[in-house]
């Protein structure tokens, strides 16, 4: 297992390749905290001052104040940390087809943090990311996912491919799809059955559709809105069959499904007593579309990898068992400012391009045949995300990954610096 002190002048040449600052001081700054945030795996205060690098023993106040000034100066703020994370992130992914990227907002107590990331092993990379106190102040949200995505737009390189951009029912509006169309993106964003549509000229609901052709999808072009303004957009409408992966085909995954549908039908009736629960859940099966991709099976097949992001808020927040996340949940709950907030979630976005650098280079066919076999000592199935293997990594102690980690990191490091990544000037 690397102890803090060894990682740190390895992380120094990620946040170096980065150009995070111009500062050499703010630079070793940042690696030691990403240090601590790497080696004790969470967020939270208590842990990131534990593992901070020192070469003499320092009191724990002390450490705690240098933890709160992490917090201060624009290096871990999305404005800043977007243009090179977006290049950073395309250079270590190097996607073979076109990009895709998952638009989500997740609550932290009295904070909502919406995401933009990268699609990667049926996890997320952030790219970009914002901060609503909540409830939302009236007015800010479909303004402030708005800019979001042009933050991440001008900051997408010329010579990549555009994106696809994946959305669920949270987020449809006219600003947005407008957005979209400036950008030259593609999207797939689910809509729900109240939003408004044009269609032929006439203004309906989404989910009068429901039900009128069951047999097969139904395919219209409309305008989002009941004005009929806007461009126009491709409406996907129908109900898919429920294909079950052979893991969850037994008894248990049926009581599980059986006890969350209790659980969607009892939420329905607490939060909406006047709506009908169980038709509330029979309209959950149908969905409805809105889609750049040409045909009804591409658009789905999109709209389900959307579930990445929930993959990876979650090893944000508790981990796959409740134990083993980052306890982002509990750290921005905490907070009192806005500014301290997005900072952390910077912090964890580079962490995150780190950890799951990590594993994908853990996941490799072509690594040493004695880290496949430390590999293989984590677990029966196999069934590890990049997050999770990253994560046994950096906490491993059997010894077998000490030479191979140092060696990974330090050639992460050196392909950020080939890139086209360059250093941030202090006018930035």
């Amino acid at each position: 297992m690397l102890t803090p002190n060894t990682v740190y002048p390895l992380l120094l040449g990620w946040v170096q390749a980065l150009g995070v600052t111009p500062s050499a001081v703010t630079a070793q700054a940042l690696a030691a905290r990403l240090t601590a945030l790497l080696c004790g795996q969470s967020l939270a205060p208590a842990s990131l001052m534990r593992m901070l690098p020192s070469p003499t023993i320092v009191r724990a106040r002390a450490r705690y104040a240098r933890v709160a000034r992490t917090w201060h100066g624009p290096w871990l703020t999305s404005v800043w940390l977007t243009p090179l994370l977006v290049r950073a992130v395309l250079a270590l992914v190097r996607p073979a087809g076109t990009p895709v990227l998952v638009l989500d907002t997740v609550r932290c107590g009295r904070w909502e943090l919406l995401t933009v990331g990268l699609l990667w092993h049926r996890r997320v990379v952030l790219v970009g990311w914002a901060v609503l106190p909540y409830p939302w102040p009236k007015g800010r949200f479909t303004p402030t996912v708005i800019a979001l995505l042009r933050q991440v737009g001008a900051a997408w390189p010329d010579e990549a491919a555009a994106p696809h951009l994946l959305a669920d029912r949270g987020f449809p509006s006219r600003p947005l799809f407008q957005t979209l169309h400036d950008l030259h993106w593609g999207y797939t964003v689910r809509l729900s059955a109240g939003c408004r549509v044009s269609l032929h000229g006439a203004a309906i609901r989404v989910g009068d559709l429901y039900g009128a052709v069951p047999e097969r999808w139904r395919r219209e072009p409309v305008h989002y809105g009941a004005a009929g303004r806007g461009p126009l957009l491709q409406l996907l409408v129908g109900q898919g069959l429920v294909v079950l992966p052979h893991h969850q085909r037994d008894a248990g995954s049926l009581r599980a499904r059986q006890y969350r549908g209790a659980r969607r039908r009892h939420a329905l009736r607490q939060k909406h007593p006047q709506r009908d629960a169980e038709r509330s859940a029979t309209l959950d099966r149908w969905v409805a579309l809105l889609s750049t991709d040409q045909t009804v099976l591409a658009a789905l097949r999109h709209y389900r990898l959307r579930w990445a992001i929930e993959g990876s808020y979650r090893d944000a927040q508790s981990g796959w068992d409740g134990r083993h996340g980052w306890d982002l949940e509990p750290t921005l709950s905490q907070q009192t400012t806005g500014e301290v907030v997005e900072r952390i979630a910077g912090l964890w976005a580079v962490g995150l391009l780190v950890q799951s650098w990590v594993g994908d280079q853990l996941s490799q066919p072509t690594a040493p045949v004695r880290v496949q076999q430390v590999v293989a000592s984590w677990t029966v199935h196999g069934r590890l995300s990049v997050f999770a293997r990253g994560r046994l990594a950096f906490l491993d102690r059997s010894g077998g990954l000490t030479d191979w980690l140092g060696q990974t990191l330090a050639a992460g490091a050196v392909r950020l610096a080939a890139t086209s990544v360059q250093p941030v000037s202090t006018a930035a």
